[in-house]
């Protein structure tokens, strides 16, 4: 059972828009979902679900409202006058209670985190009577005074009328559902919700295009909001963790069979990109579907577990999602998906279906592997299991259900001896490169004391330079599109890289110790000199920052490239706090600018990345600070004073860019 969570930053108040999205999940009459015993795979506690915001509260909302229906509802001609004096005496009762909540300039936490009328009283009857604590928080939109015509100025439904067709991506500022929701999903505050330090706008995309550019399809004139955040997941998710079902081969399937449960994880993860769309809410409900007793155990289930999964983890809910992807890898062993076999025998005679099991199985076992590797707080469980599943194939071959014969992992192993010049899909190199992550988290017991194993893991992530075919050396597919798969490979042969030497490159790391949001802090010993460690070091992070430079919206990569750039960031800011210039000190300062500028854009969708912004930009903060006290007490003497005053013109032309100087 899990802990209960910690106290969270409090929740702003609620536009009427996401009001009305929040009663759209559920739909018009359908009643709220009843609580069931959540159960997980054999030998796993199950997650504890609260009910709390669906509860009966809700219902006595809804059922107050049609108590105020009749109330106002006018009296015939006809009627008896103690009838009339009975009307009226509810009517003005009504009114009176109106007028006295428009002028309440602010609920309370619990009541404005399940959408309820609030008094305003201090402590308010609702939490006086659920022995519930009663906090007040001032609206950053500040109070207008009282409304006008009382609780009748009501938005109207998100889904009336003609819906934007252009593709729905956050705004910096954009409000959301109600961030503090009890329940067991532990919800932390929502980075969002700060004001960014600098607006950052995003370009905008028609979701109509099927998901990298295959197949385009036309879409409807009007979506509703859970059909957009499915579009969205599919639009700007989809590309970086193509697993699931591709777009229309999925609405195909959803008219065959339910699969509500799988569809409620892509509308949670769909719904970061959706400004109006209430992510609690839809996380809640994602949640409960793949924990209900009714949930089939199939591998549709495991999607959604995985999906889910990934989503929490960019959501800064760590903890939550490595339980989840852990009872996702329980099921897919219980059913079977480690075998070769299972793809076959659950494909009902679809190439593309068959292959969907295949990547689900290898995208369990990358996402296994970048968070034990990104977060340091779990082991590559996946890394020692046994499977014999076949490797993916390039991903226009699988959009298009042109799926060639498949490969095994020994294949690829052997293919350097067996004389044959095959080239593998951009999916498997991205395979091989977690499994190198793999070994280096498999030797970090010995390392960095022992030479020999640094050197013999070192060779893994050497060859797979080499061994790339000279396709897959440019970042781009057949098509002259980015190559996703391949963006994410090298950028965990380059983060593992650092993950390798870091500790043996004599690299201070102390300047970094508050950058926590993606891993504790590791303490590296400083050493007088540069050793070749510090070298590979440096260069793997010079190489991260590079990336951020191709030519491809940063929010439709992996969240996980959020961890990637603040491990880089911890090496930039290793070398800038050293006294003594380095060498080419203006691409460090460059490359500095670029990682906190890439995490400023992700966190326009992911708020782990606005938590390693605050952490980067106040490590930033520390080490002006000190290169100023440096300055002034004269420690640079060796160099002249043009020099040192040039470097801290560079240095404050740095904060600068980050909006650090008061």
């Amino acid at each position: 059972m899990d802990p209960a969570p910690a106290a969270l930053d409090l929740p702003l108040p609620l536009s009427p828009v996401e009001t009305s999205a929040a009663a759209a999940l559920v739909g018009p009459g359908a009643p709220a979902p009843a609580p069931a015993p959540p159960v997980g795979p054999p030998g796993v506690s199950p997650i504890s679900i609260s009910d709390d915001a669906y509860g009966p509260d809700n219902q006595g909302n809804g059922s107050q409202g049609r108590q105020s229906s009749i109330a106002s509802t006018s009296t015939s001609s006809g009627s008896r006058p103690d009838q009339q004096s009975q009307s009226q005496l509810q009517s003005q009762a009504q009114q009176t209670k109106d007028k006295e909540r428009a002028t309440v300039p602010s609920a309370c936490v619990q009541c404005r985190s399940k959408h309820l009328k609030c008094d305003g009283l201090q402590p308010c009857s609702r939490c006086s009577s659920n022995s519930f604590e009663c906090e007040y928080v001032r609206s950053r939109r500040g109070f207008k005074g009282p409304r006008r015509n009382g609780t009748q100025n009501k938005a109207s439904s998100v889904s009336a009328g003609p819906v934007d067709m252009s593709c729905p991506l956050v705004h910096p500022n954009g409000m959301r559902g109600a961030p503090n929701v009890p329940s067991g999903l532990a919800t932390p505050p929502d980075h969002r919700l700060m004001t960014l330090p600098r607006p950052v706008d995003l370009p905008l995309f028609d979701i109509g295009q099927e998901v990298v550019a295959f197949d385009p399809k036309a879409l409807p004139s009007g979506l509703d909001l859970r059909e957009r955040c499915i579009e969205a997941f599919y639009y700007h998710f989809y590309p970086a963790h193509p697993f699931a079902l591709p777009r229309s081969h999925h609405f195909a399937l959803r008219k065959e069979r339910p699969i509500d449960y799988l569809e409620a994880a892509m509308r949670y993860v769909g719904s970061f990109y959706v400004p109006q769309a209430p992510t609690v809410a839809l996380g809640l409900e994602a949640e409960r579907s793949v924990y209900q007793a009714d949930c089939p155990k199939d591998g549709f289930r495991v999607q959604a577990m995985l999906i889910l999964a990934i989503g929490l983890d960019g959501y800064t809910y760590q903890e939550k999602a490595l339980q989840i992807l852990l009872d996702a890898q329980d099921l897919a062993v219980e059913i079977g998906m480690n075998k070769r076999e299972f793809a076959y025998m659950n494909g009902v005679g679809s190439d593309i279906l068959q292959e969907s099991w295949r990547r689900t199985w290898w995208e369990l076992y990358i996402t296994d592997g970048m968070i034990a590797g990104v977060h340091q707080k779990s082991t590559f469980r996946m890394k020692d299991m046994l499977a014999d599943v076949l490797l993916p194939c390039e991903e226009r071959e699988y959009i298009t259900g042109q799926i060639p014969t498949s490969h095994s992992i020994q294949d690829f192993d052997d293919e350097s001896f067996d004389g044959r010049d095959f080239v593998y899909s951009s999916y498997t190199y991205r395979i091989a490169a977690i499994r190198n992550l793999g070994r280096v988290l498999q030797s970090r017991q010995i390392l960095p004391s022992d030479e020999g194993t640094m050197n013999r893991v070192d060779a893994y992530l050497v060859t797979w330079r080499l061994h790339l075919p000279d396709a897959k050396k440019t970042f781009k597919n057949a098509e002259g599109q980015l190559d996703e798969m391949l963006f994410q490979a090298h950028m965990i042969t380059e983060a593992t890289t650092i993950l390798l030497h870091r500790e043996a490159s004599e690299l201070d790391s102390s300047v970094a110790r508050n950058v926590t949001s993606c891993a504790p802090h590791k303490a590296v010993v400083p050493g007088p000199t540069h050793n070749i460690h510090a070298a590979k070091t440096i260069q793997a992070a010079q190489d991260i920052s590079k990336l951020i430079q191709l030519p491809v919206p940063l929010v439709k990569h992996t969240h996980f490239f959020t961890c990637v750039v603040t491990l880089a960031s911890i090496v930039h800011l290793s070398c800038w706090s050293v006294l003594m210039p380095l060498m080419r000190d203006d691409d460090l300062k460059q490359q500095l600018r670029l990682n906190t500028g890439a995490l400023k854009t992700l966190w326009q969708v992911w708020p782990a990345a606005g938590k390693a912004f605050g952490q980067v930009k106040g490590v930033a903060q520390e080490i002006y600070a000190g290169k100023k006290q440096a300055v002034e007490i004269g420690y640079w003497a060796n160099l002249t004073d043009d020099e040192v005053m040039r470097s801290m013109i560079e240095d404050q032309s740095i904060m600068e860019d980050l909006q650090l100087l008061n």
